[in-house]
């Protein structure tokens, strides 16, 4: 029993044949599609994959202060000024349209 729980819990059946070794193939005809796999294999990339850049201007706006290590408070502040900003002009419009023939002043 001690030899079965072993043999089922070896290191060895992790790791996985390799692929390129001559040893490995059979026969001629499985050489050559054995070589297919290889030669796909090794046209992979290798390493840890780039990052996506930004595009667009959300897209910059996000990446400078939203993702990563970047990540702050200025959007919030951005929206405070914005409304604001929106606010502003449309009660300065009101304002406008209140006094159009300068009746108050």
């Amino acid at each position: 029993m001690n030899t079965i729980i072993r043999r089922a819990y070896s290191t060895k059946s992790l790791i996985p044949p390799n692929l390129a070794a001559n040893s490995a193939v059979g026969a001629p005809t499985d050489a050559a599609r054995m070589k297919r796999v290889v030669n796909f294999y090794q046209k992979l990339p290798k390493g840890n994959a780039q990052p996506p850049q930004a595009r667009g201007l959300w897209g910059r706006y996000k990446a400078r202060y939203f993702d990563g290590d970047n990540a702050s408070r200025t959007p919030l502040i951005h929206l405070l000024l914005l409304v604001g900003g929106v606010a502003y002009a449309i009660d300065y419009n009101f304002h406008l349209k209140h006094h159009k023939n300068v009746e108050h002043h």
